[in-house]
């Protein structure tokens, strides 16, 4: 994967679990809104989920770039086992369960996403 792929990957997770954190602020939540919230989180599920997987494996590692080594990947793998992402139940109650994993998402991808660009921004200097 390139740079502007990563990070417009990285944006795309922070965005959707984003959208969903203020869905699940508003109150009452409509039939929709609730859909919505769900269809988002299980988005960033599948996503972590399955980007996670793809890089597990040491053949796949190899074949990776610098970037996507020391930014993309430790930030998939953090996120996808500690933010507690993985253990959303999807179909369960939308109640504050939910804003905690939604929150460590937002802030994992939106962490890391600085750091690439300040990594972005070195390397250009050099």
């Amino acid at each position: 994967m390139t740079r502007t792929e990563i990070l417009q990957r990285l944006q795309t997770i922070k965005e959707k679990g984003t959208q969903a954190l203020r869905l699940l602020e508003s109150k009452p939540l409509s039939v929709d809104t609730q859909t919505e919230i769900r269809s988002l989180a299980q988005w960033i599920k599948e996503e972590l989920h399955n980007e996670y997987n793809r890089m597990l494996p040491e053949r796949a590692q190899k074949t990776m770039s610098v970037f996507e080594l020391s930014v993309y990947s430790p930030t998939i793998e953090e996120t996808w086992k500690k933010s507690g992402i993985s253990r959303l139940k999807i179909d369960g109650p939308l109640d504050q369960k939910w804003q905690e994993p939604l929150e460590a998402v937002v802030y994992n991808a939106g962490k890391y996403l600085l750091d690439a660009v300040a990594m972005n921004a070195f390397i250009s200097t050099e």
